[in-house]
């Protein structure tokens, strides 16, 4: 058996989640310009949508400190991607030094709004004592409450604290039921699956599933979200 055990931190660029500023129809420089003259009233949404800009280099020149500019006025108005956001920028380092304390403390902002990317990104640092103080139960905690919003890295991460045993007693019936939770939505979650099955008991293999179905039995309609990496 060969377990996967990456984590890693999420970073959710999403042109079209709030992007009231943007046009199908519309070429990349059109949307650009809608973009930024709505920021620039102070459309929260668009600031935010703006910032992605920038960092992409979507129609225009790749530019970090531009785009914590905008992103930071929109987290100033409560927008929970931006405030994640600017906590990623700080985290890799991206047109500024990276800081870790910096980064959790937007983590922070985030997860309370209840984004669950900034959840899972602040679970980590709680898991491996990242800044503050490791605690189990509180990446737990973190962890389910990104995976009951479809967040694929957490309930990746979740299966690797029951297969671990940590802060968990060690169960593969739960590790494998979280990564049959997960599946395709990240990378390694099928693969490490099969892994521990093989390890398993028929009747093990037999709960993890009936676990797996049961969960999302009881979360209908759930988006199940990709794990995604910063590159």
């Amino acid at each position: 058996m060969k377990l996967l055990l990456s984590l890693f931190t999420v970073f959710t660029l999403s042109p079209t989640l709030w992007a009231s500023c943007l046009d199908e129809d519309l070429s990349a420089e059109q949307n650009f310009s809608a973009c930024q003259l709505a920021a620039e009233t102070g459309n929260a949404d668009a600031q935010k949508q703006l910032g992605s800009l920038y960092l992409a280099g979507e129609a225009v020149q790749q530019n970090f400190q531009q785009a914590l500019h905008w992103f930071e006025q929109a987290a100033a108005q409560g927008h929970a991607i931006a405030t994640y956001n600017v906590g990623v920028l700080h985290d890799k380092g991206l047109g500024l030094k990276k800081d870790y304390k910096e980064a959790n403390k937007w983590y922070r902002k985030s997860a309370d709004m209840g984004y669950s990317s900034a959840q899972y990104n602040l679970g980590i640092m709680y898991e491996y004592g990242q800044t503050v103080e490791e605690d189990h139960a509180r990446a737990m905690e973190l962890y389910l409450k990104a995976a009951e919003q479809g967040e694929a890295a957490a309930q990746f991460a979740i299966g690797l604290m029951y297969d671990k045993g940590t802060g968990v007693d060690k169960d593969p019936a739960q590790a494998y039921m979280w990564w049959q939770i997960a599946g395709e939505g990240h990378p390694h979650a099928i693969h490490n699956r099969d892994s521990i099955a093989e390890e398993m008991t028929p009747m093990q293999i037999s709960e993890g599933k009936r676990l797996a179905q049961a969960w999302i039995d009881a979360h209908p309609g759930l988006v199940q979200l990709p794990a995604l990496e910063l590159q």
